[in-house]
């Protein structure tokens, strides 16, 4: 209940600010920075809206939606063309300004959230308090703010840097920086977070609160994500020094003992292991949520299994019945794991255990048993043993309790980083940089926490050499694509891997593998693909954003990767 207190007075202090304006609606605050905060009780909560500002960026269907449907771990579902999600599987809104098809919620409430930051980091900057505290709230802000840019400069590219509060509404004028320029600010922030934030759960620091670990997990992700970049295919060309700054960062995280991976991936996830997932040993950064009004996660609502709106009584968990005792919130289904990913899992993968695929539901006062047979049905809705989708289910953001149906909202918490992916950050640092063992040690560590065997060089050249969409001769090539495959199964449904396919060069091949693929077969909701993306695409900025700041220059055109226009056919 503590937890819930303390987002409940972030709230507070989002309604003390929304006299003036509504931060969930436009991209910049006007406040007068010298009218707010009289005592640190007043300072701490304006924090706590920060966070609330930042989880604001996630907590919306279209982000994670879209980005897992623009690779070929996503798919449109059921209701897949509500949200444009057939037509973004298809890489169709490319070179326009189109909000149904971009990322808009990330521009906007990223920009949101940026401004709130400053407007807290001023009055803490301002404030008569202890400096360790003080310097304390703003290194949270800060990583916020950096949070915020590392997500947009991503998605769009170079961003505007703003350090200072809007004040009035009038000639908003804030030119884009380059993406270099965007990157070092973002930097600057996370190390002063390093800097300043304690390490996780010493301290009376709150476990929840983004901590060291979380700005050097940051960083350590930001330094590969730029090494890879910075080169022009895939992981022999990318920039070794970066590499190594990255290294460093995973290796703080690694040796400051603050995380591990639970034993069992089911624990992980609230629809498994209930309030005791909540903010696990595995966490790095996690948002808070609950089934209160307005603390809501609202990104189930576009995953789901089974059929549109329907109430889940029991789903079979990798072999094993689990009874809902009549909880659960309600659900669409706009986007869910793509086949081609569920049916790349080995049998016996732990991970199947959130990728449902039998179960019991009640709707309309009937009760249905159901399978998915996608071999059969292709995305049937009324599928013959009963499914009633396109994909099976991922019940990593689902809330299966009493308390999420009586009140129609779930409550689960979502992890945007944890420590599997610094682990596998590393093995892949490693890999590039010529140690392999190390690298399978690291692999290693989360395929084996999965109950598989593990993994060699061997291995992975005998399971994906023959594979169109591999290139692998030698045993740094095998070792990168175990590393890529398992970032896949590992992260499926949680916005990791369009990133990972962007930045090793493997969008444009996979996605137009799949979509093609699927398409031919008559797959429901599956179109034919419009765009090959490269590995420089970047989103263009929606009207409503370019309007808001006069400022703004739209992306240049995207070109498409010819190496791969076959796919097209």
């Amino acid at each position: 209940m503590k937890l819930y207190q303390y987002i409940a007075a972030g709230l507070l202090g989002a309604t003390m600010l929304s006299g003036c304006t509504d931060l969930t609606e436009k991209p910049y605050t006007f406040v007068d920075p010298a009218s707010y905060y009289q005592n640190e009780e007043q300072l701490n909560s304006a924090l706590n809206t920060v966070y609330n500002s930042f989880r604001s960026i996630y907590n919306d269907g279209g982000t994670f939606m879209r980005l897992e449907g623009c690779t070929d771990y996503g798919q449109p579902n059921r209701e897949g063309n509500k949200n444009n999600i057939n037509d973004i599987n298809a890489w169709k809104y490319q070179n326009q300004a189109n909000n149904a098809g971009t990322f808009t919620a990330i521009w906007t409430k990223g920009m949101a959230c940026i401004n709130r930051a400053n407007n807290v980091i001023a009055q803490f900057e301002a404030a008569n308090m202890e400096p360790t505290l003080q310097k304390r709230a703003i290194a949270q802000a800060k990583f916020m703010r950096a949070g915020a840019y590392y997500l947009i400069a991503r998605i769009y590219g170079g961003a505007p840097i703003i350090k200072t509060v809007t004040t009035s509404i009038d000639n908003l004028s804030f030119p884009r920086a380059s993406l270099d320029d965007t990157y070092a600010f973002i930097i600057e922030d996370l190390e002063y977070a390093e800097e300043n934030l304690p390490v996780r759960g010493t301290n009376g620091y709150d476990v929840w609160r983004f901590s060291k670990g979380s700005a050097q997990a940051y960083l350590a992700n930001l330094y590969l994500y730029r090494a890879s970049m910075a080169g022009s295919g895939g992981y022999t060309t990318f920039d070794k020094e970066l590499l190594k700054k990255a290294k460093e960062y995973c290796e703080k995280v690694i040796q400051s003992n603050a995380y591990d991976l639970e034993s069992d991936f089911g624990n992980l996830w609230c629809s498994l292991n209930g309030d005791n997932a909540r903010n696990n040993k595995e966490s790095i950064v996690e948002l808070q949520f609950s089934t209160l009004n307005g603390q809501q996660n609202g990104m189930h609502q576009n995953f789901g299994m089974f059929a549109d709106s329907t109430y889940p009584e029991e789903f079979v968990s990798f072999g094993k019945t689990i009874s809902t005792g009549g909880g659960g919130s309600y659900y669409y289904l706009r986007t869910g794991p793509s086949v081609e990913a569920w049916k790349s899992y080995d049998a016996a993968d732990q991970r199947l255990k959130v990728l449902i695929s039998e179960g019991t539901y009640s709707k309309g006062g009937n009760t249905v048993h159901c399978i998915f047979d996608p071999d059969v049905d292709k995305g049937s809705l009324k599928g013959h043993l009963g499914w009633g989708s396109c994909c099976p289910g991922n019940i990593k953001v689902h809330d299966f309790s009493k308390e999420a149906r009586s009140a129609l909202r779930s409550g689960n918490n979502f992890m945007v980083m944890r420590y599997a992916q610094v682990l596998l950050d590393y093995a892949e640092i490693m890999n590039c940089l010529g140690d392999q063992a190390t690298a399978l040690t690291y692999l290693n560590k989360v395929h084996q926490r999965a109950g598989l065997p593990a993994m060699t060089a061997a291995i992975a050249k005998a399971t994906w050499q023959n594979d169109e969409r591999c290139s692998i001769s030698s045993d740094a090539d095998a070792v990168d694509e175990a590393i890529f495959q398992e970032r896949g199964r590992e992260f499926i449904g949680e916005g990791v891997i369009y990133f990972d396919e962007l930045r090793t060069d493997r969008l444009g091949k996979r996605v137009g593998y799949f979509v093609q693929k699927y398409n031919k077969m008559g797959y429901n909701q599956v179109l034919p693909l419009e765009f090959v993306p490269s590995k420089t695409h970047l989103w263009w900025i929606s009207n409503t954003d370019l309007s808001a700041n006069s400022d703004l220059i739209q992306n240049p055109n995207n070109v498409e990767d010819s190496r791969y226009i076959k796919y097209k056919n």
